[in-house]
C-alpha cells in the first residue's frame, strides 16, 4: 500500500523524447540528472540579460564561480519527492549543451499543487520548444494526481504568460506589484 507520500515521488526517468522545434532543430528532452550541474552552468551563462530577468526576477549579472556552481548542483541534485525537472538539450559543436529547464516543486502546505518554472536559452526561443516541455511538464502532474500548477512571473513577462494561456487547461490569473501568478487546473 502506497501512502501519500509515496505516491506523490517523482522518479527521474532514464529515457528521453526528441523533438523538431518550428525552425527543423533537432532537441532532447530527459529529466535532469544530478551529473547536469555543468549544462547548467553553460546555460546560464548563455541567458541574456532579459531572460535571466524574466526567469530570476533580476538580471543577475555573471555571479562568481563558487556560487554559480553551488546553485546548479543545487538545481541539479534535488529531492525527487518533491520536485521534478526536465533538460532540453540540443547537439553543438559535437556535445550536448543546455537549451532550456523546466521544473515543478511541490508546494509543501498544498500537495495538490506544485509551483513550476521554465527557461529558455534565447536563440531557442519562439520555436515551439516552451509549449512542448510545458506538455511534458503537464502530463508528469496529471500523472502524479497534481491539480494545479502555479507559475509566478513577472507581469512584463508577456512570453509566459501567452505560453500558459495556450496550454489547453483552464487558466486563473492575478497581478499584483509587478508579479502575475497564474493558476493551471488540471482537474
Amino acid at each position: 500500500m502506497k501512502t501519500s507520500t509515496e505516491s506523490n515521488r517523482f522518479v527521474r526517468g532514464h529515457g528521453s523524447v526528441t523533438v523538431t522545434t518550428r525552425k527543423g532543430r533537432t532537441v532532447r528532452i530527459r529529466h535532469i540528472r544530478p551529473t547536469d550541474a555543468a549544462l547548467l552552468v553553460d546555460l546560464f551563462h548563455h541567458l541574456s540579460p532579459e531572460t535571466r530577468r524574466f526567469r530570476f526576477f533580476t538580471a543577475l549579472p555573471d555571479l562568481p564561480d563558487d556560487i554559480l556552481w553551488r546553485e546548479a548542483r543545487r538545481y541539479a541534485d534535488f529531492n525527487e519527492r518533491k520536485q521534478a525537472a526536465f533538460i532540453a538539450l540540443a547537439r553543438e559543436g559535437g556535445k550536448d549543451c543546455a537549451i532550456g529547464v523546466v521544473r515543478l516543486v511541490l508546494d509543501k502546505n498544498d500537495p495538490d499543487t506544485a509551483e513550476f518554472a521554465i527557461v529558455l536559452r534565447d536563440d531557442y526561443q519562439r520555436e515551439g520548444l516552451g509549449t512542448m516541455m510545458l506538455d511534458l511538464l503537464i502530463q508528469l502532474a496529471l500523472v502524479r494526481g497534481i491539480k494545479r500548477l502555479r507559475g509566478i512571473s513577472l507581469a512584463d513577462n508577456e512570453g509566459i504568460h501567452r505560453l500558459i494561456q495556450k496550454c489547453g487547461f483552464p487558466v486563473e490569473s492575478h497581478t499584483s506589484h509587478g508579479e502575475t501568478t497564474q493558476i493551471i487546473h488540471l482537474e
